[in-house]
């Protein structure tokens, strides 16, 4: 089951815990809208949007981008760029440069786990595929980076450098 609301309450995580409901959550939003939202609604009630770190104490939650306005993956209406939104889960900034519930930030390896084997979790698709494991499908990147130690800024300009899908190459930069 699959749960995209963006502003859960106690209560909803705690209903979303017992059901074993999963949230689907797209950073962009906190990205593109966040700087706006505390604005308007202030510190406490900005509290729950996007709470990530809050989430994970509930439920799985997995991390993309739903639509995409314009095809540029940083200026697009909800922008869709992987290395952005990984950026964004792990420094809360907006693109007005607010820092919204700063102690909501996952870390580097939770920010992977969101757009890959919990993906996969939410997809029911976890035992093919999300980590490399035996028994699953060799679909991997080779990235120019480090992304676990380089500058947390460095993310966002990450490059792949190798897509390979079921243990073949079918992309290299």
């Amino acid at each position: 089951m699959h749960h995209a609301r963006q502003l859960p309450s106690q209560r909803n995580l705690e209903i979303c815990k017992r059901l074993g409901v999963c949230a689907d959550v797209q950073p962009a939003w906190l990205y593109k809208d966040g700087t706006t939202l505390l604005t308007m609604l202030g510190e406490r009630r900005v509290r729950w949007f996007q709470p990530y770190k809050t989430w994970l104490e509930y439920t799985t939650i997995g991390g993309g981008s739903d639509h995409m306005i314009r095809t540029d993956p940083f200026r697009s209406t909800n922008p869709w760029n992987p290395w952005l939104g990984i950026w964004i889960t792990l420094t809360r900034e907006t693109e007005g440069g607010a820092l919204p519930t700063p102690d909501e930030k996952l870390t580097r390896e939770q920010a992977i786990r969101l757009y890959t084997i919990n993906n996969a979790y939410l997809h029911h698709e976890e035992k093919e595929k999300g980590s490399l494991e035996v028994g699953k499908f060799a679909d991997f990147i080779i990235l120019d980076r480090d992304i676990l130690n380089c500058p947390v800024d460095e993310i966002l300009r990450t490059k792949v450098l190798g897509t390979f899908v079921g243990g073949t190459l079918v992309y290299a930069r």
